[in-house]
């Protein structure tokens, strides 16, 4: 139940903005906050708009809905947020390569996996939270993680 959880919350946030064509677009500091959820070593003054938007989303959607969370459990938190953002991008990438033929470019394959986690979100929003069983997985994997 706890993956569902988290799962759903994870995804509420990750939508771009319109002008977003890519998962390296319109880099900016993240929220102080927040940098507890970067990868290791990932400078947190340039932030790509997807992955920002995507950690403020799970992070404050779950604080947003368990305000009582303490400082130990909100760092777990961070780590499910950043592990499922970065699961998730190479679950796309992997997707498109194994989707493209032998002449798709790199790029090619970059911005199908780029439209391929929009519509992720797209169909999460559409569907009130319904998210496929390899996602709860993902998602579950992420939580084991962090617990550890």
């Amino acid at each position: 139940m706890a993956a569902i959880f988290f799962a759903a919350i994870a995804l509420m946030g990750c939508s771009p903005s319109e002008g977003t064509a890519g998962f390296f677009e319109n880099p900016e500091p993240i929220a102080s906050n927040l940098a507890g959820a970067l990868q290791e070593g990932q400078d947190p003054s340039v932030v790509p708009e997807t992955q920002r938007n995507y950690l403020t989303g799970c992070v404050t959607g779950a604080t947003g809905r368990m305000p009582d969370l303490v400082a130990v459990q909100e760092t777990g938190l961070l780590k499910v947020c950043g592990c499922s953002y970065k699961k998730l991008v190479e679950k796309v990438r992997m997707e498109a390569a194994a989707a493209a033929d032998p002449f798709t470019t790199p790029s090619e394959i970059e911005s199908d996996a780029f439209k391929r986690f929009r519509k992720l979100d797209e169909n999460f929003q559409g569907t009130e939270g319904t998210i496929d069983s390899s996602l709860i997985e993902l998602f579950a994997s992420c939580i084991r993680a962090a617990a550890t």
